[in-house]
């Protein structure tokens, strides 16, 4: 039974549960027999391999790589027969639009917050550590400006005794 006949009588469900992958790999089958080109010179010719060449026409998937490899497979395949490449791999994703996508894993926030961390007491114990590095660095200017300008007393009395002798 043909596709147009599944529809007239209303069967074309039947049709829906074929695979996107098998329908395209029909289509690039029929089009490859219609250019009189074997299996073995469009395998050859591409460099893929006969058997994975087979499955894509027979929509084995259990034959094929990963599906990012059997887009980039048709693309060539089809582009070497001379296709609308942009329709077939158009065709090819259907499948993924007809089946439910699964739903993203969520990661579960921790609700429960560390009651022993608070940014609070980080600023304030910052803030803290350089108030008391400020204040002792001043001191330690200060102390260094005051020496030069006061003298000590045991440098006054050398200086009396210098100036009275």
């Amino acid at each position: 039974m043909e596709k147009s006949e599944e529809r007239k009588s209303g069967n074309s469900h039947v049709a829906n549960k074929k695979s996107s992958l098998r329908t395209v790999g029909e289509f690039l089958r029929e089009a490859r027999q219609g250019r009189n080109l074997s299996v073995e010179d469009l395998s050859s010719s591409l460099r893929i391999g006969k058997e994975q060449l087979i499955a894509l026409e027979t929509g084995d998937e259990s034959a094929l790589p990963e599906k990012v490899f059997i887009r980039a497979m048709v693309r060539r395949i089809a582009e070497k027969l001379n296709l609308d490449t942009s329709f077939i791999l158009e065709e090819l994703n259907e499948k993924k639009k007809n089946e439910p996508k699964p739903s993203p894993v969520i990661k579960k926030k921790n609700t429960r917050k560390n009651k022993n961390f608070n940014p609070f007491i980080i600023v304030i114990l910052s803030g803290a550590l350089g108030l008391f590095t400020s204040i002792m660095l001043l001191k330690y200017i200060q102390k260094g400006q005051n020496d030069s300008f006061n003298p000590k007393r045991s440098d006054i009395f050398l200086l009396d005794k210098k100036i009275s002798s």
